[in-house]
């Protein structure tokens, strides 16, 4: 799974914006954070935090 989160990291990174291409772990690092953010929230909910 980690594998193909890269490789469409850097896919979006490539395309997203036309000519501009944005360096793969920006578009990585807030894959990521979305992540985190979607754990922390759960997390919250079933009262483990």
């Amino acid at each position: 799974m980690g594998a193909v989160l890269l490789v469409v990291a850097d896919w979006v990174a490539q395309q997203a914006f036309g000519g501009k291409q944005l360096p793969v772990g920006v578009v990585t690092g807030v894959l990521g954070g979305c992540y985190l953010l979607w754990l922390l929230v759960t997390e919250r909910k079933a009262g483990r935090i």
